[in-house]
């Protein structure tokens, strides 16, 4: 019992320092983004062509590049939290669940970064032109700097995240928990789902947004079902 207890307490003490080590790697990132943070701002607005942003209280403009400064230093430290994870789960693993898990580890951060390059370069560009197209001559937006950081940080984590569920559905089938069957069998459901998905997790709710980010995602499900298949034909 002895062993045992100081085993928990080994383990307990080695999560606290993975948790710190990640925190302060965070925290660094996060200062070094708010340095840098006034030219990213500049830079994110050039980048959207909103021409102006504006801030509504005295401390909003601070507040939003803490903002800014916290969300890059949680992203850029996405690695290196990850890796924090896996060596405190690794070594509890055998060789192999090692070798099952370590594919699907990595699956995950690459379909991670993908959904991210989605947002930047196609869904935020063409999502605002779209929104901003409905303005007139009589009616004109005011962007509030901190609405479109919201907006920019939504995307880019809504669709980081929605970009795994290629990689849960190919998981369940390969445990043999779902049946390729059952997807195909009810292809439609399963569609209406994903767009119910897109729609809590995405900023906005209009329907050229659901359909830029589910058509891609559909797409890659099904590439994730066809993969399933022939895996478990070998």
């Amino acid at each position: 019992m002895n062993e045992r207890k100081l085993t928990f307490i080994d383990h307990l003490e080695e999560l606290r320092r993975r948790l710190l080590s990640s925190l302060l790697f965070v925290a660094l990132a996060s200062i070094l983004s708010f340095l840098f943070s006034r030219r990213i701002l500049e830079f994110i607005i050039n980048w959207t062509n909103i021409g102006t942003a504006y801030y509504f209280s005295p401390v909003e403009a601070f507040s939003v590049r803490i903002k800014l400064a916290i969300f890059l230093g949680v992203f850029i430290s996405f690695p290196f939290i990850l890796y924090q994870t896996w060596a405190f789960i690794g070594p509890g693993l055998t060789k192999r669940e090692k070798r099952i898990s370590l594919p699907f580890f990595f699956s995950g951060i690459i379909l991670f970064l993908i959904g991210s390059c989605f947002a930047y370069f196609i869904l935020i560009p063409f999502g605002l032109k779209f929104l901003l197209s409905f303005g007139t001559e009589s009616l004109k937006p005011i962007m509030n700097i901190n609405k479109i950081l919201e907006f920019i940080f939504w995307c880019i984590l809504g669709c980081g995240f929605l970009f795994q569920l290629p990689l849960i559905i190919f998981f369940l089938l390969r445990l043999g928990i779902i049946r390729v069957q059952t997807l195909t069998k009810h292809r439609a459901e399963f569609i209406v789902g994903i767009l119910i998905i897109s729609a809590i997790i995405t900023p906005t709710g209009d329907m050229f947004t659901l359909l830029l980010i589910s058509i891609p995602l559909i797409l890659l499900i099904e590439l994730s079902i066809l993969f399933a298949k022939i895996t478990s034909r070998n």
